[in-house]
Formats: C-alpha cells, sequence, structure tokens
C-alpha cells in the first residue's frame, strides 16, 4: 500500500506541476507511458515470480521510474528552455520513424 501512495503521489505531483507550466497534456502523456511502464514490471515480475523469489524488487523498480518522471516534471518546471529543446529533439526523432 504504502508503495501504491508513492508512485500516486508521484503522478499527482506531475500533473499539478504540468498544470502549472500550462500543458497538462504532457503530464497525461507522461502518465499513461508510466502506466505501460508499470504494466510491463508486473508481467515480468509475475513471470520471473514463477521461478524465483524476486521479493520486493519490482516495487522499488516501479517506486524509482515514478521518482523519475516526478523529477522530469520538475526539472521541466525549473528548466522550460532547455525541457522545450529535448521536447522538439524527440518530434524529431518520432517523424523520422513514423
Amino acid at each position: 500500500m504504502t508503495s501504491f501512495a508513492i508512485i500516486l503521489g508521484c503522478i499527482v505531483f506531475m500533473i499539478v506541476v504540468a498544470s502549472v507550466r500550462g500543458n497538462p497534456g504532457r503530464a497525461i502523456a507522461d502518465t499513461t507511458i508510466l502506466v505501460m511502464i508499470l504494466g510491463a514490471i508486473a508481467l515480468v515480475h509475475f513471470v520471473l515470480g514463477q521461478f524465483i523469489d524476486t521479493g520486493f524488487v519490482a516495487k522499488s523498480i516501479a517506486i524509482a521510474f515514478a521518482a523519475a518522471f516526478a523529477l522530469d516534471a520538475l526539472y521541466g518546471l525549473l528548466a522550460p528552455e532547455r525541457q522545450k529543446r529535448r521536447d522538439k529533439k524527440l518530434r524529431r526523432l518520432m517523424k523520422r520513424r513514423a
């Protein structure tokens, strides 16, 4: 339950920071990516849990990913110009792949 509260707190923090910046769509996109990553972690944990004792590794990795996304949102708030440059680079990369 504690890990759920920490992850939920990170998601709320991401949405609040993006709303302050005036770009809540980015927070929703980041949340969607985070949920997909958490699903992949759960799937790998389920499969590996059949063969070995994984303990709390999956929870720790999930919290680390959520914290990384929250720190990314905070970094975007503190240095918006760098964040915009990174977003432009990502957009160009995705257009090349499409």
